[in-house]
């Protein structure tokens, strides 16, 4: 056990934090899945609009330090390809 305050307070940080993330990276999971269902059920307006949303929420987790920004590029990049599929 950490005997000093500053440590202590660190750890207690280090655990909101690793909350916070984890739940940041969950909803980033499901909306890509959002875009992922909707674009295999071939519903190219709701895939459109669920990338949007997916993509603002993937640019805030850069913002917030939780991805890289490359990790983030990539993610939306994916996605992406999927919906330009179906404008093909």
């Amino acid at each position: 056990m950490k005997k000093h305050r500053s440590p202590v307070k660190a750890a207690r940080q280090d655990v909101k934090r690793h909350e916070r993330n984890v739940s940041y990276k969950s909803a980033m999971a499901t909306v890509a899945k959002r875009v992922q269902t909707a674009v295999a059920a071939g519903d190219k307006a709701k895939a459109a609009q669920e990338l949007k949303a997916a993509q603002a929420l993937i640019d805030a987790g850069v913002t917030k330090g939780i991805l890289h920004a490359n990790t983030a590029s990539r993610r939306v990049s994916r996605i992406a390809a999927g919906v330009a599929k179906l404008g093909k």
